[in-house]
């Protein structure tokens, strides 16, 4: 299944719209003086990839189901020492490929951990969660449908959700808040338990800094013999800004950079993105309206000529928890064809879904 996003609609009505559409966590009762939470979003979508059936490769309509669940527990060891722990399910119908080809919908398979908190000075987490940059350029910069390009597409010099991680995340100072992490890809099994004398490492942190209604963010990340290949150094950064306009609008727009340096030139890579995305509402309806890009790579310092681009609206609006909407994608790219001839093809992805978070 081709990934379209990873926040749920949810999270975009909350954050970009504030509006009350969080998934509401329950209290489990339970032999045991944890506070134990289950939650979750249940998610069903009928999805057409290449409407325009470019390439001969639409496969038609398919119902794709992105549900997830996920459990909470806490309890308090002393005064400001709080342990807090999360097992959460991954969507139904994903596989994660770069993960040895998991199902999604396993227990574990996103966020899952065990941490220390305490309210004077913030919370640290061991176990597998995403990366302090790729928090950022998964939301808010790759929704609606954006992910493709600016996410997973072209040169990738980062890591997404990793499992031998540990991460420190800061109070919030006056509205300035941070967040860094180490951890080490073992990879080609499942979430990261690979071999264990595998030497890829990496580092990260991000910064946020909210003034009124202006959010400003940025982030990058390092490491060495990146996803295992031995001496390619990956090197990423990002910039990015989240405003809450007057009369429901809204305006998000971020710059990325990522790079990987090999040991023979030959093997460098490197290119530039970027997203923007414009959104309104109005009472419960919303639209969102999103434009990404990745501009020509280099390889070995030579333009690859590899510009990929993607534009997507989205109409969505709340109903009593549940969020059904409809998305229309349309994703340009250089191709090659047969007789070596670049062609700049569009295809054109419909989505029609609705979500509920309980």
């Amino acid at each position: 299944m081709e990934k379209i996003f990873k926040r749920t609609l949810l999270g975009a009505a909350v954050s970009l719209a504030a509006v009350s559409g969080a998934a509401n966590a329950v209290e489990v009762g339970l032999n045991s003086d944890f506070k134990v939470e289950v939650y979750g979003v249940a998610a069903i979508s009928v999805v057409n990839y290449n409407v325009g059936d470019n390439r001969d490769a639409s496969t038609g309509a398919v119902i794709e189901n992105e549900s997830r669940i996920g459990f909470r527990a806490d309890k308090d060891i002393i005064d400001d020492l709080n342990v807090f722990m999360q097992i959460e399910s991954g969507y139904v119908d994903n596989t994660d490929w770069g993960q040895g080809g998991n199902p999604g919908g396993v227990l574990g398979f996103r966020d899952t951990f065990v941490g220390l908190q305490g309210d004077s000075w913030g919370k640290v987490r061991f176990g597998r969660m995403l990366t302090p940059m790729y928090e950022i350029i998964d939301w808010p910069f790759s929704n609606p449908g954006l992910g493709s390009v600016f996410d997973w597409g072209g040169v990738q010099a980062t890591y997404d959700r990793q499992s031998n991680q540990v991460r420190y995340d800061s109070l919030n100072y006056g509205g300035f808040s941070f967040a860094a992490s180490v951890g080490r890809d073992t990879g080609g099994s499942a979430f990261g338990g690979g071999n264990a004398t595998r030497d890829s490492y990496f580092g990260g942190l991000n910064a946020k800094y909210t003034i009124s209604k202006i959010t400003f963010m940025g982030a990058l990340e390092t490491g060495t013999d990146f996803k295992g290949v031995k001496g390619d150094d990956n090197f990423a950064y990002i910039a990015g800004v989240d405003i809450a306009l007057p009369a429901g609008f809204g305006l998000a727009a971020a710059y990325k950079h990522e790079e990987i340096n090999a040991d023979m030139k030959a093997g460098d890579k490197s290119q530039d993105s970027y997203s923007i995305i414009g959104q309104y509402w109005y009472d419960n309806i919303g639209f969102k309206l999103g434009y990404a890009a990745n501009l020509d790579s280099e390889q070995g310092g030579i333009d690859m000529d590899d510009d990929m681009s993607t534009i997507s609206g989205q109409l969505m609006m709340t109903v009593n928890g549940f969020v059904p909407y409809i998305r229309v994608a349309g994703r340009k790219a250089h191709r090659t064809d047969s007789a070596k001839v670049a062609t700049n093809d569009t295809d054109i992805v419909t989505r029609v879904g609705i979500e509920y978070g309980f």
